[in-house]
């Protein structure tokens, strides 16, 4: 049964057709760049309800489900990305009929043509304000260290003793919030699963977190370009099964031909 099953099942046929090369820049990359911006804040939103729980205890077990749910989120930009190289293959493929037509292409055209780095792009651009951000921040970024506590209201009473009092008096001193901080809280929120892995404990693996963020935040958005790089292989898998369907009904055509013209046996 599964030698018969296993030969039932064929390997999709695939089906190259030539295509006019667009253009990588285009302000359509720049509209989809937005995209991807958007897709990127949603998933803030998310792991903030989802954080917690991905937040246990055993240091194994915590990475590998803060892991899956950056494959998952990856693979949701995949699918993407593989929708939109899979529109401007197709699309490419109509203009370059139109040149040979003798029609010209104008800017608009290439534009919505397909380019492989035009995945990647769409990714820079769209995600450079929050790049931006994690440079300035990898650039400032010290190890955090935790501020002293208040004091309870029973120590009150130290504080006017001159062999104490200077000391117990460093526990009333504040620091302003700055810029690090700031940035660190918007940084920590793009890198939640990474965080949620390394353990909110290592100061030192968050800095190096911390540093190298402009990159770690470009991971799950570049599965759109991975997606996009896709788009000639799905648009040659639209072709074979086409052409595929197409001698399907050839076959029984031809077998209904041949079934009309055998005799029928009358008993």
């Amino acid at each position: 049964m599964r030698n018969n099953q296993s030969k039932g099942k064929k390997k999709p046929v695939l089906i190259h057709k030539p295509y006019q090369k667009g253009r990588a820049v285009s302000a359509l990359a720049a509209k989809r760049g937005l995209k991807v911006l958007v897709y990127q804040i949603a998933l803030v939103f998310i792991f903030l309800f989802i954080g917690q729980m991905l937040l246990v205890e055993s240091a194994p077990l915590r990475i590998v489900l803060n892991l899956l749910v950056v494959l998952g989120f990856f693979m949701l930009m995949v699918n993407e990305g593989s929708r939109a190289g899979l529109d401007d293959v197709a699309y490419a493929q109509i203009a370059l009929n139109r040149t040979g037509d003798g029609k010209p292409l104008d800017d608009k055209d290439l534009a919505r043509c397909y380019h492989p780095l035009k995945g990647v792009f769409t990714v820079v651009l769209g995600m450079l304000p929050l790049i931006i951000i994690a440079l300035v921040f990898s650039a400032i970024a010290r190890e955090q260290v935790y501020t002293l506590g208040g004091l309870p209201s029973w120590v009150q009473g130290y504080e006017r003793r001159a062999d104490v009092g200077l000391a117990l008096s460093y526990y009333h001193e504040t620091s302003a919030i700055g810029l690090e901080a700031i940035l660190r809280i918007v940084i920590r929120l793009l890198l939640f699963p990474y965080v949620n892995m390394a353990g909110t404990d290592a100061a030192g693996m968050l800095l190096t977190l911390e540093r190298f963020s402009p990159l770690l935040i470009l991971i799950i958005p570049m599965g759109y370009a991975v997606g996009y790089l896709r788009g000639p292989a799905l648009r040659a898998q639209v072709h074979g099964a086409i052409s595929t369907d197409a001698k399907r009904r050839k076959r029984r055509e031809k077998k209904a031909i041949v079934q009309r013209k055998e005799p029928k046996n009358l008993v």
